[in-house]
């Protein structure tokens, strides 16, 4: 391409994608101005961290390299500004894009590989793994025509992790195992050498390869041990997942102990340390210790909750916390679960696109939205139930507080009639109506002449005071012909002048008796109600209990329980 080519293409972006703030009104600062393209660079690798430095620097390196025409210079730029904005994807894609054009056609040892390296991370950063995988071929391309065969390999482990993170497990053990050899036989021993080791043993309990796992993780501990103790905890760790595909549990536990001790720790590894949880959960599991297990678990939802941090191994979490509470038949937590699960796999989704379904395969998702269905109904059924069951509840402990208190309110008023009767406020206040009640009555009013009248209640008065009354099957013939009257006489003085029935008088008498009797013989008291009753002359003791409410408003049972209680 031309130089007036390049220059026309540099004005396109400069117009287009490139017109973001960071370039507007910008002035280099006098510091700056006569510092060469190579002194700017270097400020830039020394303030990568402080970003208000860096800009200072990327913007001065974008305006000097535009005014001076200097295309590897403006490449460098755009990518310092990419840099700027990591956390917005798409407008770092587009500074990368702009580092890429204009030193696509220029003779550089880093460029435009480096900047088609870094596109290739935003764009599986971004879930398009066709796109990323494109662009890290690309970068192999250009490294490779300039010679830079150190990035070409980190190019190819870029790919490799790629391939390993979209399930291509034997792909991309080749490519590792590819560039240990390059690494060794260079004696390249820097944390990338460690991380290829690393992704190669972890790609090995993948393919369960499980020897050559232990072997790579081996050699990345002795390797590790001294200079990088975050890795070599992460080899730890990675040994024993491996053990416990192994089912050497008790080994497998010590490592994970140790490896998710330091993690916990440090705050690092967290697609380890989910691993690790659930090697942790099948390893109680299968030793019986269900609630060791489950804390494992829920560990893995903490990571979640607490991090929104998301993996498959997340995902693989969820789906044995769904497992576990199905085993429980609680309803509530499994529908819990199942929903946190699909929040995951909308993260998994977007995050692997098209890829999904090869990473995502253990669980099938139509069964699972099937079960979700079915737990929401037997919720909503157990609602319908639930409801049911607390409004006969309701209904029940109501009817039982009305039975309560109308018990209560019986005894209350029993106890006030016992009390009545032990004073003898009931019996006086009867014999004060009779002797008012007999002062209205006259002789003449009822027929008959004064001296019978007073012939009948003198042989009553006699009767009365000999308990004659006692006796069963006592009628008005068999008491008239005693007292020398006829009955008819007999029952007109009873009415008019006790102002009773004669039944209700003879056994209002009992009932006077009874309670007297009761009150001062404790030996009548421990008689049956049965044997009371025929004592005091009633035929059957229904008849005697419905006499003495009658009379006092309390049962004979009851009054003689008080008695009792009071003796």
């Amino acid at each position: 391409m031309s130089r007036i080519l390049q220059l026309v293409t540099i004005i396109i972006f400069s117009q287009t994608v490139l017109g973001f703030s960071q370039e507007k009104k910008f002035t280099i600062p006098d510091s700056l101005k006569t510092k060469t393209f190579d002194e700017l660079e270097a400020s830039l690798n020394q303030n990568f961290a402080d970003s208000i430095k860096f800009s200072v620097y990327s913007n001065t390196l974008l305006v000097k390299s535009k005014q001076e025409e200097n295309f590897l210079a403006l490449a460098k730029a755009y990518r310092a500004f990419s840099f700027n904005n990591m956390n917005n994807i798409s407008v770092r894609i587009q500074y990368l894009d702009s580092s890429i054009a204009v030193s696509k056609h220029i003779n550089d040892i880093k460029y435009p590989a480096i900047s088609y390296s870094n596109r290739a991370d935003a764009h599986s950063e971004n879930g398009d793994y066709t796109k990323a995988l494109d662009d890290y071929l690309q970068a192999l391309n250009y490294s490779k025509q300039a010679n830079n065969i150190r990035f070409y390999y980190i190019t190819k482990h870029n790919i490799g992790e790629l391939k390993k993170d979209i399930g291509e497990y034997e792909a991309a053990a080749l490519m590792f195992k590819e560039i240990l050899i390059y690494e060794d036989d260079n004696g390249i021993n820097t944390r990338g050498h460690l991380s290829t080791v690393l992704s190669l043993s972890e790609v090995y309990i993948k393919l369960k390869k499980n020897d050559s796992a232990t072997f790579y993780n081996k050699k990345g501990v002795i390797e590790s041990i001294k200079s990088s103790p975050d890795i070599y905890h992460l080899f730890v760790m990675n040994e024993g997942i491996n053990l416990t595909h192994k089912e050497k549990y008790q080994a497998s536990l010590d490592s994970l102990n140790k490896g998710i001790s330091f993690l916990e720790e440090y705050k690092y590894g967290n697609t380890f340390l989910v691993d690790g949880y659930l090697c942790l959960s099948e390893i109680y599991k299968q030793r019986g210790n269900d609630q060791m297990s489950l804390e494992a678990l829920l560990k893995i939802d903490k990571k979640y909750e607490d991090e929104g941090f998301v993996s498959v191994g997340i995902r693989q979490g969820y789906e044995s916390l769904i497992e576990y509470y199905k085993s429980l038949d609680d309803t509530n937590k499994q529908l819990y679960y199942i929903n946190k699960l699909f929040a995951v796999d909308s993260v998994l989704d977007a995050k692997y696109k098209n890829l999904s379904k090869k990473i995502v395969q253990e669980y099938d998702r139509p069964k699972l939205l099937e079960e979700k269905q079915n737990l929401i109904s037997i919720l909503k059924e157990r609602e319908k139930k639930t409801d049911i069951t607390l409004v006969l509840v309701i209904i029940l402990t109501i009817i039982l507080i009305v039975f309560v208190l109308f018990f209560y309110i019986k005894n209350i008023k029993h106890k006030k009639r016992y009390s009545e009767l032990m004073n003898n406020e009931a019996q006086k206040s009867s014999l004060k109506v009779e002797k008012d009640n007999s002062l209205k009555t006259t002789p003449e009013a009822i027929g008959i002449s004064e001296s019978i009248v007073n012939a009948v209640l003198e042989e009553l008065e006699k009767f009365e005071s000999n308990n004659e009354f006692l006796s069963p099957n006592i009628t008005t013939s068999n008491l008239a012909k005693k007292l020398r009257t006829n009955s008819k006489y007999l029952s007109k003085v009873i009415n008019s002048y006790k102002k009773k029935s004669f039944s209700v008088y003879i056994n209002e008498l009992r009932i006077d008796y009874v309670i007297d009797k009761l009150k001062s013989d404790r030996k009548f008291r421990l008689y049956t109600i049965k044997a009371i009753s025929r004592e005091i002359g009633f035929n059957t003791t229904e008849a005697f209990s419905k006499s003495f409410y009658k009379k006092t408003g309390i049962y004979p049972s009851f009054f003689i329980k008080q008695l009792e209680k009071q003796k």
